[in-house]
């Protein structure tokens, strides 16, 4: 289980950083992982989100033609809470030693009807399709190690708009004792989608009252490169503990990210 805080603060653009107001977001994560045997584990998870948007109102159900006033407007500066999607996967472990290759497959369900429309939303709400590996190293007569998972993304089409992405968890850590380990690592998302303004101007104007500005969350490409770095602390040979700080030194078409703080503690079974 892990705890985040996410600071935002406007979006990125195709004509650059755009005051849309600010956004905190807590978030507990609980994962689990079960191996079958030595060479299959299922693994799964769930966010749950609180989060609140402070700024430009964007995002009014009652502005859309026609008005929506049965959509909750979670852009209301107040907290907006729920669980997002369900995470439910497997892996493989096709080579195991020094070099390490680890197929893995997984799906995003939405765990229910929450809003998609706002900075505060908790998510797309969208069905996802995961399909990638993971390939560590672990160098001889070194306590580094490197590792990258490298996946590409299937996302359910909205107005028939594909989103699909690839997306690339990269870290590289060095053990300074048994118990204390520190890493660097970066989180790209590169993908596909529409942009703001230019996919959503008519006749110079930008529109934001039709179905393709209450979708554009669903729409847009989202991508963004994040970096941070962070320590491991084995407790014991049950608990693990771990804290991060994250940074995002390039986004395009996503909320702009001041930063992220991430402590989490796991334990094995």
């Amino acid at each position: 289980m892990s705890y985040q805080y996410v600071s935002v603060d406007g979006f990125e653009s195709s004509v650059g950083k755009l005051p849309t107001g600010t956004v905190d977001s807590h978030a507990l994560i609980f994962d689990i992982e079960y191996y079958i045997n030595d060479t299959i584990a299922l693994f799964g998870g769930i966010p749950y989100f609180r989060k609140k948007h402070e700024g430009a109102a964007l995002h009014d159900p009652l502005m859309l033609d026609p008005p929506r006033p049965y959509i909750k407007n979670v852009d209301q500066g107040v907290w907006n809470s729920g669980f997002e999607d369900f995470l439910l996967g497997i892996r493989y472990l096709a080579k195991d030693g020094p070099f390490v290759i680890e197929p893995f497959a997984s799906f995003g369900v939405p765990s229910n009807q929450y809003p998609f429309f706002g900075a505060a939303a908790v998510g797309q709400r969208l069905f996802k399709f995961q399909l990638g590996s993971s390939f560590a190293w672990y160098p001889g007569l070194s306590n580094a190690y490197y590792r990258a998972d490298v996946a590409y993304v299937f996302v359910e089409k909205t107005l028939g708009v594909n989103v699909n992405h690839w997306r690339v968890n990269a870290e590289a850590g060095y053990r300074f004792t048994p118990r204390l380990t520190g890493r660097v690592f970066m989180l790209l998302k590169d993908g596909k989608g529409l942009s703001v303004p230019e996919d959503f101007t008519e006749d110079g104007v930008f529109v934001m009252t039709d179905e393709r500005w209450y979708q554009h969350d669903r729409l847009i490409k989202h991508n963004f490169l994040n970096a941070g770095i962070g320590l491991d602390w084995a407790v014991n040979e049950k608990y693990l503990l771990s804290a991060n700080v994250m940074f995002q030194p390039w986004a395009e078409q996503v909320h702009a990210m001041e930063y992220a703080v991430t402590v989490g503690v796991s334990r094995s079974f």
